[in-house]
């Protein structure tokens, strides 16, 4: 995915000495995404974000956390929602070369790291499976479509399988109680 770099790193003080790091604290501006749901991941900037970076001869061992809060549309009831979330990521950079023989580490060239993609895949890896409003959100009315977290209606919303049907006919048929019970027996 192309898009503007989130945080680069300049590897210039630490490239000719091995064992050498660099312990970085920043702010950064992250991009808004398209997230699941036709919806817009947004995040609330700036963003903090806390990073070691050490030349290990062959690399760069990347380690670091970042936090912010981001908001998202509810999954039940649809309303925006801004929640914090805050991620770790550790990254091997390798320098780019045509036989990449480590599938793990990610690639660079110059004196420069584009942590970029570690940051986003660290804060998608992060979210929620589920995003919520409140852990008890009633959410929208499958008939109106009205918000139950704010009204009430009125609308039949027995939920109900269309492929039990024959089911429920066929236990009509045969004089099947609510319970499940024959309604010819006595109790």
């Amino acid at each position: 995915m192309t898009m503007k770099p989130i945080y680069k790193v300049d590897l210039t003080s630490i490239k000719d000495s091995s064992g050498s790091r660099l312990e970085l604290r920043d702010q950064i501006t992250l991009p808004d995404l398209d997230w699941e749901g036709d919806r817009l991941l947004e995040f609330v900037n700036p963003w903090w974000i806390e990073l070691e970076v050490t030349n290990v001869s062959r690399g760069y061992q990347v380690n670091g956390k970042t936090g912010g809060s981001y908001r998202l549309d509810c999954d039940r009831c649809l309303e925006k929602v801004q929640l914090p979330l805050e991620t770790e990521f550790n990254d091997l950079f390798l320098p780019e070369s045509p036989s990449q023989q480590e599938e793990e580490a990610r690639s660079y060239n110059g004196d420069e790291l584009d942590l970029s993609v570690t940051i986003i895949e660290a804060i998608i890896l992060q979210m929620p499976l589920k995003v919520l409003c409140t852990p008890t959100c009633r959410g929208l009315c499958s008939v109106c479509g009205t918000n139950l977290n704010t009204v009430a209606c009125d609308c039949e919303t027995e939920s109900f399988d269309p492929r039990l049907t024959m089911l429920l006919k066929w236990k009509q048929d045969k004089g099947g109680g609510d319970d499940g019970q024959s309604q010819t027996e006595e109790h």
